[in-house]
């Protein structure tokens, strides 16, 4: 990737909406985000993907090496959420008013875990370690998006097979951020969520030859 010093280029006119998930809480999304997404996603899938070592990620990540024009992009993402993000869902840390955040961290993403690979902990919602997070989907085909779900009843000692895409007894889907290539998509990392993980393609071959691909943006105050 050193030899793309633009790389992640910015789109000369990008199409911001907010919508309301569940009419419970904003999500920021930003279409059209990247000028030459193509590009990243061939560049980012020729990177060392690998296990997380203290994270349930139902997949590999890489990390993203030196590259010029990353900072510009970091840079947009830290905008997006300040001035559209933040005055819609206002944060507390230690009770105060949390006024500014910052992109602590980037790297890419891939979900290849067949359902039935999975541990108990990855096949329902969760919540994030940080309070706000970030996702460009980058992916042609249908991956599938991020679920938001409410917890309605105490959660099962025993969880049911796959990833969880629908409301059970257990918990109520909210809504949904719809995955388009190239969209940059903000949302509350504290409400309960998971990735759409659906289709035949988490069951073959496609999930390692074609892969659920994100690049992710980690907010801190």
């Amino acid at each position: 990737m050193s030899d793309f010093a633009d790389l992640f280029r910015l789109a000369p006119a990008p199409r911001l909406t907010i919508e309301m998930v569940g009419g419970k809480f904003p999500v920021v999304l930003v279409d059209g985000f990247y000028e030459r997404p193509d590009n990243i996603r061939a560049a980012a899938l020729t990177l060392p993907f690998r296990k997380p070592a203290h994270q349930p990620y139902p997949g590999k990540l890489a990390q993203i090496p030196a590259n010029p024009s990353l900072r510009q992009a970091v840079e947009s993402v830290a905008g997006y959420a300040n001035t559209e993000f933040l005055p819609r869902a206002p944060i507390r840390q230690r009770g105060n008013l949390v006024t500014s955040l910052r992109v602590a961290d980037s790297d890419f993403a891939v979900v290849d875990m067949h359902p039935d690979e999975l541990q108990p902990v990855q096949r329902k919602p969760h919540v994030d370690p940080v309070p706000v997070f970030g996702l460009v989907y980058l992916n042609h085909e249908d991956r599938g998006g991020t679920l938001f779900f409410q917890q309605i009843a105490e959660e099962p000692e025993e969880v049911g097979p796959g990833y969880q895409t629908q409301s059970n007894e257990h918990f109520e889907l909210l809504g949904k951020i719809e995955a388009r290539f190239n969209r940059l998509a903000i949302y509350p990392g504290f409400v309960l969520h998971s990735g759409e993980i659906a289709g035949d393609w988490i069951k073959g071959e496609e999930r390692f030859i074609n892969p659920r691909l994100t690049q992710r943006f980690v907010f801190l105050p």
